[in-house]
């Protein structure tokens, strides 16, 4: 009981002064100006694969950015897609003069395939600003013009908010929502402090020059998983990193369909953090003291001792948590209904070992 409650009580303070650092740092992001003062060339590359559902949507979305066309260089890859993904690309790069399509055939022996498409992708481009987004997202008018802004304070990266795109309200859309928001506010808290923890390959842009200087993907090319936040991180540490709050920048997402795709997804993402363990050991602690917290609180359930302080201590998590999950909502315009949040929150003891310990173990499934 002692060591659990020690456990309980230290873990607890330390994700206490967390909040505090999120809340601090979310309140120190700034908006930029909306006017460019320098036109770079930018090359938006997106590799999908089996995305004929999607694709019409974002061909749509990229025909609109009111971005210079004769300085937007779009590459759309095709990686080994077994519907017709790649007539669609064709079909689009004939209409439109600056879009083009790569299509890849074989799964490469040297790079796993998500890294080994957008290194392609980017090898056909030449572009100052590399942006990069996914085929099943949605994109705003002025996405480009927001994100190249945000470089122009010198910084090597710039994070994008991405969000879920709730066009059929469901409690599953909702709950994605608030799961994936928790996500985006804590990583631009700690981006508003300068510290380059993470970032969605849905909505990322960085200068080519330092993607050149990190070797591009290939120190992480056996990954599966993970481009994002090496990009975010590798960039980051010798070049700096910014979030973007330009309401014009934010990308919405498709939700999952099913639990399981999502369950597979969130451990997908937490075997990243293998990634984190050798480049930044303070998103590390705060990864192990989520764990530790909410593995605690579940472990206290089966302690009959421990029932007079869990209600305690799950009362002040609650409080944590709804501080950094409204004000970023606050932050990033996002409304959802109160009572997924108390859903969300009260999972979270179950959830997060669980995902955390599959993480480990890589216990998940992708597009192979």
């Amino acid at each position: 009981m002692s060591l659990l409650f020690y456990a309980l009580a230290v873990s607890l303070g330390i994700y206490i002064l967390f909040v505090l650092f999120f809340l601090t740092g979310l309140r120190r992001l700034k908006s930029n100006e909306k006017i460019i003062t320098n036109w770079p060339v930018v090359a938006i590359v997106i590799a999908a694969r089996n995305e004929e559902e999607n694709l019409p949507n974002i061909f749509r979305d990229l025909a609109q950015l009111d971005y210079p066309e004769e300085l937007l260089q779009i590459i759309i890859v095709d990686d080994r897609s077994t519907d017709i993904t790649w007539q669609l690309i064709e079909h689009c790069a004939e209409t439109h003069t600056n879009i083009h399509g790569i299509q890849i055939e074989k799964k490469s022996t040297e790079m796993t395939p998500k890294k080994y498409a957008l290194t392609q992708g980017i090898a056909q481009t030449d572009g100052e600003i590399i942006l990069s987004t996914d085929a099943d997202c949605h994109i705003p008018q002025g996405w480009v013009k927001s994100m190249v802004k945000s470089l122009e304070n010198g910084v090597g990266i710039s994070v994008g908010s991405s969000t879920i795109n709730i066009q059929k309200p469901s409690t599953f859309a909702h709950y994605q929502l608030v799961d994936f928001l928790a996500l985006v506010t804590a990583n631009a808290g700690a981006m508003g402090w300068g510290f380059c923890w993470t970032g969605s390959g849905q909505n990322l842009a960085y200068k080519r020059k330092m993607f050149e200087d990190i070797g591009g993907f290939n120190p992480v090319r056996e990954r599966i998983s993970g481009d994002d936040i090496y990009l975010v991180q590798a960039i980051g540490q010798h070049h700096g990193c910014t979030f973007n709050i330009d309401p014009d920048s934010f990308i919405k997402t498709k939700p999952l369909s099913s639990i399981t795709e999502f369950i597979s997804q969130r451990i997908r993402w937490s075997s990243n953090s293998r990634l984190a363990a050798k480049t930044d050991l303070f998103f590390l602690f705060f990864l192990f003291n989520a764990f530790l917290l909410n593995s605690t609180l579940l472990a206290g359930i089966f302690i009959p001792r421990a029932y007079s302080i869990l209600p305690m201590i799950f009362g002040i998590k609650f409080l944590c948590d709804a501080l950094v999950l409204y004000s970023g909502a606050a932050k990033l315009h996002l409304t959802f209904p109160s009572i997924i949040f108390i859903f969300w929150t009260i999972l979270q003891p179950l959830y997060i070992p669980f995902i955390g310990l599959a993480g480990l173990a890589n216990r998940f499934k992708w597009k192979p």
